[in-house]
């Protein structure tokens, strides 16, 4: 993916951040996300010493570990590098999240638990991203079970029953193919029973 022929310009500022989903042996899966900031210039800070460029601003991690429900059963979490090495200090806060279910709800209790100074900001903004991930890793599960003999994985509900997702995104809109060709019950788009896409012989049906 590419995006167009930018300006003449110079990098500042870098983040990379990495999940990954894995299924343990005893039938747990460990999400793991890692956030890495760099400059490309020597960085200054209020209180401590500088650092030279390429060297972490913000170097930090979160383990958490779910069960088939999307249950946190455990969760660790490691601040490298922060602003100050007081935050390094915030770190286990992050075990409050022991016990919580990701699904509904998830977002607003994040903000309950670490707002403010109760928490590391990009700490917590690895938060969304990871739920996500969660989900996709225990679907991911239900699939490879699937594929070696398993049932079939039902992903977001049943035809018959309105969906939690729908219009949760745009691929998910009422009047969308997704929505006619899953939950055509469901469907609101003017055009329906009519193939309205020329790509939809290309949508998922199960």
């Amino acid at each position: 993916m590419n995006f167009s022929e930018p300006a003449v310009r110079t990098l500042l500022h870098s983040r990379r951040t990495v999940y990954d989903g894995y299924a343990r042996s005893d039938g747990l899966f460990d999400i793991e996300a890692k956030l890495l900031d760099t400059r490309t210039h020597r960085m200054s800070f209020m209180v401590g010493p500088d650092r030279p460029a390429g060297e972490p601003l913000h170097q930090m991690g979160l383990r958490v570990t779910v069960d088939a429900d999307l249950i946190i059963r455990q969760v660790e979490s490691l601040i490298d590098r922060g602003y100050v090495s007081e935050c390094l200090d915030i770190a286990l806060a992050y075990t409050q999240l022991t016990g919580l279910k990701i699904g509904q709800g998830f977002a607003s209790a994040i903000r309950a638990l670490f707002a403010g100074r109760a928490g590391c900001t990009h700490m917590t903004e690895m938060l969304i991203p990871l739920a996500t991930v969660a989900m996709q890793t225990v679907w991911a599960q239900q699939e490879v079970e699937w594929q070696h003999g398993g049932p079939k994985p039902v992903f977001y509900g049943k035809p018959d029953a309105r969906p939690a997702v729908m219009e949760s995104c745009y691929a998910f809109r009422s009047d969308g193919q997704v929505m006619r060709v899953r939950w055509p019950k469901f469907y609101t788009g003017l055009e329906a029973g009519v193939l309205s896409h020329k790509g939809d012989a290309d949508v998922p049906r199960g």
